[in-house]
């Protein structure tokens, strides 16, 4: 077994939209690594024409308004043009593999939300994995804390509404060729303008979606939303909150569950049908409430098949990171690479402006022969 230290970074901005690129502009604008990165075509794609960057800039505006000031402010700040920005590359976006599952228990103001994800990739250097944890306040807007890619799209994350989204792939490296947003996109805007599971669910259902991704949704008063995508075909199922005498379970790999999206599981991947069964089984059984963030932990903490954290980084399959949200207490429990070797730590959205680092450990393990297998 072969160890690697990874750094990952908390980057904590705040101001408007113009103001949060420009602070994100001074704080990496002498990584020209990363700047080369983010405004060249993404993995070797043909640059954007001008007028597909103002459709792809139209439409954020539209669905994610502030955003392209964001980006705008950046570009001024490192002196690159706005339009270059790899963000703008709508259709060829990393995988990833992940789990994901959300709990509500209890009625009214005893209502307690809590949420689960692993993000599993390769172990790619950066720029291409970034390992970036954004706390972004911007005016007007509910604050928000959430692993960043491309610094302006979101893999996951909780807003200061107690609001929570987190991502699978639906299946493994589609061909994307509709117009639409992938899920980093999508991700941010739930983020940046709602504060229930059912304004979330209402925001994805009329956005144009080009992501074979599932979203899972839940918020501070116990209702979560499952979205399940495949190009512009979609599937919602939305869960109220929890009555007094049971609790609400969702649960999401990497295929589709949803009897509609049934037609689009061309493939799935025994190990995701695992995990899903496991994350179900698992937290399906906690009678107590407060037993529930030490199950979610437990599953995190043991690797497949008895809990759901897998290191085979160098295969594309391993735990960069891991995380936990409190939703009513707005509180992320977060795990930077396995969290068999390293420590959870918890953030709010109210870090002071600035950047911190910290070191993980990500431990590279062969796989079993049937892992894989179809």
């Amino acid at each position: 077994m072969s160890v690697k230290t990874a750094v990952y970074r908390h980057v904590v901005t705040e101001g408007t939209h113009y103001e949060v690129g420009r602070a994100l502009g001074a704080c990496f604008s002498q990584n020209r690594e990363l700047i080369d990165f983010l405004t060249s075509p993404f993995m070797g794609a043909a640059p954007l024409k001008p007028e597909a960057a103002e459709r792809a800039m139209e439409q954020f505006e539209q669905y994610c308004p502030g955003l392209n000031q964001e980006i705008r402010g950046f570009a001024d700040e490192t002196g690159v043009p706005a339009e270059n920005i790899v963000f703008y590359y709508s259709y060829v976006q990393p995988a990833g593999y992940c789990s994901q599952a959300a709990v509500s228990t209890g009625t009214g103001s005893g209502s307690r939300t809590y949420h689960m994800r692993t993000y599993d990739f390769g172990w790619e250097d950066a720029p291409y994995n970034q390992l970036l944890l954004s706390t972004t306040r911007v005016k007007g807007k509910p604050a928000h804390t959430g692993f960043a890619l491309q610094l302006f799209g979101r893999y996951d994350g909780m807003n200061e509404e107690g609001l929570c989204i987190t991502t699978t792939s639906g299946r493994i490296r589609p061909a994307l060729s509709e117009t639409g947003f992938v899920f980093p996109g999508v991700a941010r805007a739930v983020l940046d303008s709602c504060a229930t599971a059912l304004e979330a669910a209402s925001l994805l259902r009329s956005m144009p979606i080009s992501d074979f991704r599932n979203f899972l949704i839940s918020d501070r008063h116990g209702c979560m939303a499952l979205v399940e995508t495949a190009g512009s075909s979609k599937d919602i199922e939305y869960l109220g909150a929890a009555t007094a005498d049971s609790h609400k379970l969702a649960v999401s790999a990497n295929h589709y569950t949803l009897s509609a999206m049934q037609p689009h599981n061309l493939q799935i991947m025994p190990n995701s049908l695992a995990r899903a069964r496991l994350m179900q089984h698992s937290l399906s059984q906690v009678t107590d409430p407060q037993e529930i963030i030490a199950v979610m932990k437990q599953l995190t903490g043991n690797s497949f098949p008895q809990g759901i954290s897998c290191h085979h980084y160098s295969e594309g399959l391993g735990t960069l990171w891991s995380m936990i949200c409190d939703n009513a207490a707005r509180e992320l429990h977060v795990c930077f690479g396995s969290p068999q070797l390293n420590p959870w730590r918890t953030f709010g959205c109210s870090n002071p402006p600035g950047i911190s680092e910290y070191y993980a450990k990500l431990p590279d393990e062969p796989s079993c022969p049937d892992f894989w297998r179809d």
